[in-house]
């Protein structure tokens, strides 16, 4: 049987939650109201940019800009943004896709603090860690623009990985 406290959750976890989905309503309510956004979510995005940058100079990919001054551009508005020198085929998708970290931060923040505080009775930080897990869920999504600059990288990781787990499979069979 499958049991919430395989999660981390514990029995009071659906306020928490609730909370949570709250918040998210809220940031993808003000989303486009441009300053109210960047505002509400700017942790979350020098967070996003931070994830971008620091593992872009890892795998390098030479961070060159680093900007968390929102800005409009057309029809929406850029909250944040890298640029980078040497982006390519092989480390174009982790830097794209590094913000994704963020949801393993939300959910620290949910185990670690949001839960605790509402067992605890601290409803004050429980509406404040509540808020703050839901920005950093908020920020690890990726933009058009990070999926666009990710995306052949991260099909051309997929074609391998795929490649190797069927050549593995066919030697496997060999060996039989």
């Amino acid at each position: 049987m499958f049991s919430l406290n395989h999660l981390g959750l514990t029995v009071n976890a659906i306020p928490s939650i609730l909370l949570i989905v709250v918040w998210l309503s809220l940031l993808r309510w003000v989303r486009y109201s441009g300053w109210g956004i960047a505002i509400l979510t700017l942790i979350g995005t020098i967070s996003h940019e931070a994830l971008h940058a620091a593992v872009g100079w890892m795998v390098f990919a030479q961070p060159t800009s680093f900007s968390v001054i929102p800005r409009r551009q057309k029809n929406c508005w850029v909250l944040g943004s890298v640029g980078f020198r040497n982006l390519n085929i092989w480390n174009s998708a982790p830097v794209a896709f590094a913000p994704l970290l963020l949801a393993w931060v939300s959910w620290l923040i949910f185990n670690h603090w949001t839960q605790p505080a509402f067992q605890n009775g601290n409803y004050m930080g429980w509406l404040v860690s509540g808020y703050v897990a839901a920005v950093a869920l908020f920020s690890c999504i990726p933009s058009h623009i990070d999926l666009k600059m990710g995306a052949t990288s991260a099909l051309m990781y997929g074609f391998v990985s795929g490649a190797v787990w069927l050549g593995a499979f066919q030697f496997s069979h060999f060996l039989m």
